[in-house]
């Protein structure tokens, strides 16, 4: 194969990569995580991000009981409904605190991926 076919090659290739956040203890946020937040803050209700995501209630629960239990604080405050609805949830602001951080994170990642392009 020669020279210019292999730059042109090089040349289409990105960098990717996948991260999470973690403590002294081990894993506590991801992609998924992040996603499932952003739903629950966009949408107002663990159900319809869960949805969104094509992912159960329960297992949506489970990730942010989770996540909780390796914090050690409340990520998510609910608010039941009634008959006629009304029932939600929304960050604390340790929750919104992850979105941030995790956005950061990737807007850094990211950054390098373009300078390294060049």
């Amino acid at each position: 194969m020669n020279q210019e076919i292999r730059r042109k090659r090089l040349k289409k290739l990105e960098p990717k990569y996948k991260f999470w956040l973690e403590t002294e203890d081990g894993y506590v946020f991801g992609q998924g995580s992040f996603k499932l937040l952003l739903g629950i803050q966009e949408k107002g209700t663990l159900t319809a991000s869960a949805e969104r995501l094509n992912m159960s209630y329960r297992h949506a629960w489970g990730i942010i009981k989770q996540i909780e239990e390796n914090l050690g604080q409340a990520i998510l405050v609910t608010h039941k409904g009634g008959k006629d609805g009304g029932g939600g949830s929304e960050l604390t602001p340790l929750g919104q605190e992850l979105l941030v951080t995790y956005l950061h994170y990737q807007k850094a990642f990211n950054k390098i991926g373009k300078e390294s392009k060049t």
